[in-house]
């Protein structure tokens, strides 16, 4: 596909290839000259803990546990669920 660059060096992508008004985008210039634009998902930085490979692999584990959810609707019943998954209770 060949695209042309305006006076202000800015390009327009086609619709066809899915990229809306907004989308992050990562511009990554290759050695050899070539440019790779690879759409991202940007994280907030309070969110990287859940994209760590321990917190992957923690939640796959959880959502494989055959074990029935258990609901606690008070503190004490918080306190007795966790005791009980310590091996205190």
């Amino acid at each position: 596909m060949l695209v042309q660059a305006d006076a202000r060096r800015r390009i327009t992508l086609p619709p066809s290839l899915g990229i809306q008004p907004g989308d992050a985008i990562d511009l990554e210039v290759m050695e050899d000259g070539r440019i790779m634009l690879i759409p991202v998902e940007a994280i907030p930085k309070h969110q990287m803990w859940a994209w760590t490979t321990e917190s992957k692999e923690a939640i796959a584990a959880s959502l494989a546990d055959p074990r029935p959810s258990v609901e606690a609707a008070t503190p004490e019943q918080v306190e007795s669920i966790a005791k009980r998954w310590a091996g205190e209770g």
